[in-house]
């Protein structure tokens, strides 16, 4: 336990800095992102300039599309200094990369689905909507099982 030096953070003033709430911190810590912090005599958490840097770098990578589980990967990596750090990154964005664009296949295909029932419902001349007589027909609900 300690006193707080000129360049020590509660963890509202961390928070604070770095644009998220104090739950995200204690969150962060829980999930082992970031380190315990030291503690007063009075337990008041006590960050420092490598906690801000730590969490800056954790919002960067979720920012980025990157889980938490691959943050922390990263930061062991960073952690270890290891020869193949940098195509450890690279393998991961690559992977990253791969599951949107494959998120992207499936967002075009929903879309033309939806443009092609949006245009059945502009053509639809009658009082029943055919998109509506569709998904509530038999055939609809024995291919949704």
């Amino acid at each position: 336990m300690g006193r707080m030096k000129d360049r020590d953070r509660t963890i509202g003033t961390l928070a604070t800095a770095c644009g998220v709430s104090r739950d995200t911190v204690r969150f962060y810590e829980r999930e082992g992102l970031l380190p315990k912090p030291r503690r007063t005599a009075s337990r008041y958490r006590v960050y420092g300039q490598d906690d801000e840097s730590r969490l800056y770098f954790i919002r960067r990578a979720q920012a980025i599309g990157l889980t938490l589980d691959d943050i922390r990967g990263l930061l062991r990596q960073h952690e270890a200094r290891t020869p193949n750090e940098c195509r450890r990154v690279a393998s991961l964005l690559r992977e990253r990369i791969g599951d949107l664009d494959r998120k992207l296949a499936e967002l075009r295909s929903f879309r033309k689905l939806l443009a092609e029932n949006l245009a059945r419902c502009k053509a639809a001349h009658s009082e029943e909507c055919p998109v509506v007589v569709d998904l509530s027909s038999s055939r609809a609900r024995d291919s949704s099982r």
